[in-house]
C-alpha cells in the first residue's frame, strides 16, 4: 500500500469523523496526526512543527486580541448605540448585521457573534420580538464580515500562509477586501431586502416567561420515599404530568437510560428521564413527588432561582462532564437540566459530554450575585436572560485598546513588520492596560489552536506525498481546455461544499495546497484560486455544523437543521455571482 493510499485514506476517515461530529475535532485532528506518524508519512520532527507555524500563532493571538476589546467595553458601547436608538424590526435588523460584519472584520468572527447574541436577545424581549428572525442573519453576516481582512476568521490566515509558500509573497491585511467587502456588502443586502423572509420563523403559541422559550428540556428525577407516584403506571404518571410531557424512560443499574412500557409501575427511589418544559418541572414535582436526581442538583432546590444558561464555543465544559462543572461551580450553580436541538440521550445527563450551543438550566443562589457571575464567566456559559445594559468599564482602556488595535493593523497593512510581531505587540500592551489579566492561556479557544496546529502537518503530508499535486493533474486532464473562470468557480463550490460539513479551517488547509496545484498545472496564476478558497471556505450556510457561529444560534432561535439551507443556500448562490467576477477583476 502506497504512502498516498494510506493518506487518502486517513483523510476520508478523518473528513467522516468531523462530519459524525460525535468527537471534539481538535480530538480528532490530533488522532489523525498520531496515525500518519505512526504509519511513517508525516516523520516525527515534524509532528509538532504546527504549534509553531505562523497562521496557528496569528490565530491565537487574534483570539486574545477579541478577548480583550471584549473586556474593554466592546459590548456595551454597541448595547449603549443600541439604548439610544429607536428602530423598527428592519431597521433593527439591518444595524446588528452590520455591525456584526464590520466587528468580525476585525475580531475572530466567532468572538463578534459571542458580543452581539446577548444584546440581540436582550433587545428582542424588551420589543416583544421573535428572535428567531434576528439570530440566523446575524450569525451570516457575522461569517461574511470575516472575509473582509486576514484576521476576520481563520481560513483567511491559513491562505495567506499558502501564498507566501506558492509565490514567495503573504496576502497583506487589507487584501481580502477587495473581493470579501463586495460579497459581504451585498450578502448583507440580499439578507435585508429578500433573504430574511426565507428565514423560518416558529412563533410561540404559550405566553413567554423567559428570554427565549426553549421547551422540552431533559430532566432527571428522583422518587422519593413519600412519592405519590409510588405504585402507579408510567401511563397515569404521564396523565398527571400533562401532554407536553414525555417520560423516555428510566435510569438502570449502568447508568443508561431504558426505555419501558407505560404499564410499567413506580418504585421509591427510581430516576426517571422526562422532557418537559422548564415551566412545568416544578408543579410535576410538588404534584408527584420527585425532586432533581441528587447527582445533578447539589443545593436544596428550595434555595434555587434560575438561569438558562448557553455554552459558548470558547467554553470550559467542551467535551467535559457534569462532574467538572460541579468541581468548577463548587456550591453557587447546579445543573437543574440539559436542552439540545435534536438530541438523543441514552446515558445520564451526568454522563453526558457538554456541546457548543447546549443550554443549561442552571440553579443559582440569586442571579445578581457577584459570584455566580463570575463563575457562570469564567465557565466561559453565556446568560440567556434580560440583562441591563452596561456602562463601559474605563472610557479610557477602551480608547487605549482601540489605539493599540489601530496601530497593530497599520503597522500589518504596510508591511512595516510581520502580522505575528505586531499583534504580539498588541496583546503585550493589553496586558499593559489591564483589559487582558496574566492568566492569558484561558481567553485562548484551545481546541481552534490544536485543531489547526494538528492539520498543519497534515496538509504538508498532502503536498510531500504528491496527493495535492495528483489531484490537480486530474481535474487539470478532465477540464482540459476548460477557460480559467470555470475552473475558479469549480474550485469555490468545492470549497463550499467541504466547509458546509467540515470545520472551515481544516477545509482551507486540505483545499488550498490543491487549488494551488491546479492552478500551477493549467497555466493560470495562483492568487484567483487561493482565494477562491478562501471565500468558499467561510461560506457554511447550509447547516448548524459547518461554523460554530450558526451553532450559537440554532438553540436560542429554535432553528432545526434543515431550517439553515432556506436562506443559506439562495445567498450561496448569490455569493457565487458576486465573488467569479470580483476575483477575476481583482486577481488576474
Amino acid at each position: 500500500m502506497t504512502d498516498q493510499t494510506i493518506l487518502a485514506g486517513t483523510l476520508i476517515i478523518l473528513m467522516g469523523l468531523l462530519i459524525w461530529g460525535k468527537w471534539r475535532y481538535d480530538a480528532v485532528t490530533l488522532l489523525c496526526l498520531a496515525a500518519l506518524v505512526l504509519l511513517g508519512i508525516v516523520p516525527a520532527n515534524d509532528a509538532f512543527s504546527g504549534f509553531g507555524h505562523p497562521a496557528v500563532v496569528t490565530v491565537a493571538l487574534v483570539l486574545l486580541i477579541s478577548k480583550g476589546l471584549q473586556e474593554a467595553g466592546m459590548v456595551s458601547l454597541a448595547g449603549n448605540l443600541f439604548s439610544r436608538l429607536t428602530l423598527g424590526e428592519n431597521q433593527f435588523l439591518i444595524m446588528i448585521m452590520v455591525i456584526a460584519a464590520l466587528l468580525s472584520s476585525f475580531m475572530n468572527n466567532i468572538g463578534a457573534m459571542a458580543l452581539l447574541l446577548p444584546i440581540t436577545l436582550s433587545v428582542c424581549q424588551k420589543m416583544a420580538w421573535n428572535p428567531s428572525k434576528f439570530l440566523m442573519p446575524l450569525a451570516f453576516a457575522s461569517i461574511l464580515g470575516g472575509m473582509n481582512t486576514v484576521i476576520g476568521t481563520p481560513p483567511n490566515i491559513i491562505i495567506a500562509q499558502y501564498r507566501e509558500e506558492y509565490t514567495g509573497v503573504s496576502f497583506n491585511f487589507f487584501d481580502y477586501s477587495l473581493v470579501g467587502l463586495a460579497v459581504s456588502v451585498l450578502g448583507i443586502l440580499f439578507i435585508s431586502i429578500i433573504g430574511y423572509r426565507l428565514v423560518k420563523v416558529r412563533e410561540n403559541t404559550t405566553e413567554i416567561t423567559r428570554l427565549i422559550d426553549l421547551k422540552n428540556y431533559l430532566f432527571e428525577v428522583t422518587v422519593r420515599e413519600d412519592s405519590k407516584a409510588i405504585g402507579l403506571r408510567l401511563s397515569e404518571i404521564k396523565k398527571i404530568a400533562g401532554p407536553e410531557t414525555e417520560i423516555l424512560g428510566l435510569v438502570n443499574e449502568t447508568g443508561a437510560v431504558s426505555s419501558v412500557s407505560m404499564a410499567t409501575k413506580i418504585q421509591a427511589g427510581q430516576i426517571l428521564v422526562i422532557k418537559t418544559s422548564p415551566d412545568d418541572i416544578s408543579s410535576i414535582q410538588e404534584a408527584l413527588g420527585f425532586e432533581i436526581a441528587d447527582n445533578l442538583n447539589t443545593i436544596q432546590e428550595s434555595d434555587l432561582d434560575e438561569m438558562e444558561v448557553m455554552v459558548t464555543a470558547g467554553s470550559r465544559l467542551i467535551g467535559r462532564k457534569h462532574e467538572f462543572l460541579k468541581r468548577l461551580a463548587s456550591e453557587d450553580l447546579a445543573l437543574l437540566g440539559l436542552w439540545r436541538q435534536g438530541a438523543k440521550f441514552r446515558t445520564r445527563l451526568a454522563r453526558e459530554a457538554f456541546k457548543v450551543g447546549d443550554v443549561l438550566l442552571l440553579g443559582v443562589r440569586t442571579k445578581d450575585d457577584e459570584g455566580v457571575k463570575q463563575k457562570i464567566k469564567h465557565l466561559g456559559l453565556m446568560p440567556l436572560m434580560e440583562r441591563e445594559l452596561q456602562t463601559i468599564p474605563s472610557r479610557s482602556r477602551l480608547l487605549k485598546s482601540l489605539v493599540f488595535f489601530s496601530l497593530a493593523i497599520g503597522l500589518t497593512a504596510f508591511n512595516v513588520i510581520d502580522i505575528v510581531v505586531a499583534f504580539l505587540l498588541c496583546v503585550i500592551a493589553f496586558i499593559s492596560i489591564k483589559v487582558l489579566n496574566g492568566n492569558l492561556y484561558r481567553n485562548i479557544e484551545w481546541p481552534v489552536v490544536v485543531m489547526l496546529a494538528a492539520m498543519i502537518p497534515v496538509g504538508q503530508a498532502l503536498e510531500t506525498s504528491g496527493i495535492s499535486l495528483n489531484i490537480a493533474n486530474f481535474i487539470s486532464t478532465t477540464t482540459q481546455g476548460m477557460d480559467m473562470p470555470w475552473l475558479i468557480l469549480m474550485v469555490l463550490v468545492i470549497t463550499m461544499f467541504v466547509s458546509d460539513i467540515v470545520n472551515n479551517a481544516a477545509t482551507a488547509v486540505i483545499m488550498a495546497p490543491i487549488a494551488a496545484n491546479l492552478a500551477i498545472q493549467a497555466g493560470h496564476p495562483v492568487d484567483p484560486f487561493l482565494m477562491a478558497v478562501a471565500v468558499g471556505a467561510s461560506c457554511a450556510f447550509l447547516s448548524p455544523i459547518g461554523h460554530q457561529c450558526n451553532t450559537l444560534v440554532m438553540a436560542p432561535g429554535n432553528y432545526k437543521f434543515g431550517d439553515y439551507w432556506r436562506l443559506g443556500l439562495p445567498l450561496e448562490c448569490v455569493i457565487v455571482v458576486i465573488s467569479i467576477p470580483m476575483i477575476l477583476f481583482v486577481w488576474t
